[in-house]
């Protein structure tokens, strides 16, 4: 009976493995399905998980109108979808409605940008320790898997392929911990700041960098080390929050029209 459990376990670190790298479904790697344990999603569902792709990809900009009539064009279904496509995602943080002007896509902030990678620290921080106390092979294992696709993805110089797999091993790190609060908050948190962090991942330099400071993640969780952990958690999400920072600037004065 113990050697069952453990052919299971195996076989269940070798399907965690494929958890990292690009999908078919690009949304759905993103997206906390709608569906939930219903498995058979909606119209507005599937609407929903299109539009989070097209933010997402930089397709829809922050700020940018996001009209009814040309979106069921597009997909070529009625308004109503549509509509509650786009209300699905309002608490999501990804869209943004108001009575007078409509649904647009939600533009962050420099402040709720800052408190974004605030919160996500400290989940994932919290996260990174309990991991560190279980001190689990096959969780480690499956760390070890995503750390390395990540260096791959970075020395092939695919960015979209780096993006991909470091949203993965964030929510690995959560879903491991058992933690469904945590797990659940940074789904969302993830989200929203994805289309920002797609240009900080461009710079080479930024993605081997943080390609190391995951490595010190998973390094730390191996030794049992709940503080090293942490803090390995922070330095991650500090130097990722100070490079989207600069983006957003950048990104702000353009729109004003004061670049040099």
């Amino acid at each position: 009976m113990n050697r069952g459990i453990e052919v299971t376990e195996i076989q269940n670190t070798q399907l965690d493995a494929l958890r990292f790298g690009a999908r078919v479904d690009v949304a759905g790697t993103f997206f906390n399905s709608f569906a939930g344990t219903k498995g058979i999603k909606t119209l507005p569902e599937q609407l929903a998980e299109k539009l989070v792709e097209l933010i997402i990809s930089g397709a829809l900009e922050p700020g940018q109108r996001l009209h009814e009539a040309s979106l069921a064009e597009r997909f070529g279904v009625s308004r109503g979808p549509i509509r509650e496509a786009l209300r699905l995602l309002e608490p999501e943080g990804l869209v943004t409605m108001t009575s007078r002007r409509g649904a647009s896509v939600a533009k962050l902030s420099r402040r709720r940008l800052h408190d974004i990678f605030s919160v996500r620290a400290a989940l994932m921080g919290l996260c990174a320790e309990e991991l560190a106390q279980k001190r689990s092979a096959l969780i480690q294992e499956v760390l070890d898997e995503g750390t390395r696709r990540l260096f791959t993805a970075h020395e092939a110089g695919d960015v979209g392929e780096y993006i991909i797999i470091v949203y993965q091993v964030s929510m690995y790190l959560a879903e491991a911990a058992g933690n469904e609060i945590a797990r659940s908050i940074l789904f969302s948190l993830g989200r929203q700041t994805l289309s920002l962090s797609r240009r900080v991942f461009d710079d080479p330099n930024h993605r081997l960098a943080w390609a190391r400071n995951w490595q010190a993640i998973v390094e730390s969780i191996r030794v049992g080390d709940p503080v090293r952990s942490r803090q390995a958690v922070c330095d991650l999400i500090d130097n990722i929050k100070t490079a989207a920072l600069e983006v957003h600037g950048r990104l702000e004065r353009e729109t004003l029209g004061t670049t040099d």
